[in-house]
């Protein structure tokens, strides 16, 4: 009897001995690890920002339809689809054919009665395509201008800043849903910038 129970305990004693070697060895095997994605070209990435800025700007007119209607009686995706896909050339008359930071600074201006999510989009959008040294989302050339790039991070988190500092009451922008959806489409187009190891805004 005593015999048995010796053999059962070397048996047991066996089988563990056997799953501690094989989890040391599935341990110790080298982790593989996947290949890195390819990194995104100059087009794609100015193609990643207008898609986050469309989204934007669909998502604030069906918030706020009183802005949409300064511009239009169309509703929002025919206003945003108008305004990305139209023949403007990113000149409109409602916000005085201005593009860039002059457009953006229209938003915290409290003298401007226009549309400001209009004015918001547009000088972010042609922002852009400008700093990636193009006069339209779709003409984007292959090289990456380095000081310009970060010229256009800094331009972008001083938008993040004002927007956090100085909102006028009464303003779209004084509006928690607003700044929040603003915020989270510069973080996007910021965080896609710094993906490719250019120099970040102090």
């Amino acid at each position: 009897m005593r015999l048995k129970q010796q053999r059962l305990i070397w048996r047991l004693f066996g089988v563990v001995w056997l799953v501690l070697v094989t989890i040391n060895a599935v341990q110790a095997r080298p982790v593989k690890q996947l290949p890195l994605p390819p990194p995104l070209t100059t087009k794609q990435e100015m193609s990643a920002h207008t898609d986050d800025l469309r989204t934007l700007m669909q998502q604030l007119y069906t918030e706020y339809p009183d802005e949409l209607a300064k511009s239009t009686q169309v509703g929002p995706r025919e206003m945003t689809e108008w305004v990305f896909d139209g023949k403007a050339n990113w000149k409109f008359e409602g916000i005085r054919r201005l593009q860039g930071t002059d457009a953006i600074s229209l938003v915290f201006d409290p003298a401007f009665t226009g549309d400001h999510i209009m004015a918001l989009v547009v000088g972010l959008e042609t922002l852009l395509f400008t700093a990636y040294g193009s006069q339209n989302e779709f003409e984007i050339p292959p090289e990456r201008d380095g000081p310009r790039l970060a010229k256009l991070q800094c331009q972008l988190r001083s938008v993040q800043l004002r927007l956090q500092a100085n909102t006028p009451a009464g303003t779209l922008l004084s509006q928690a849903f607003a700044r929040q959806q603003v915020d989270q489409a510069l973080s996007s187009v910021l965080q896609r910038l710094q993906a490719q190891h250019l120099a970040i805004c102090s």
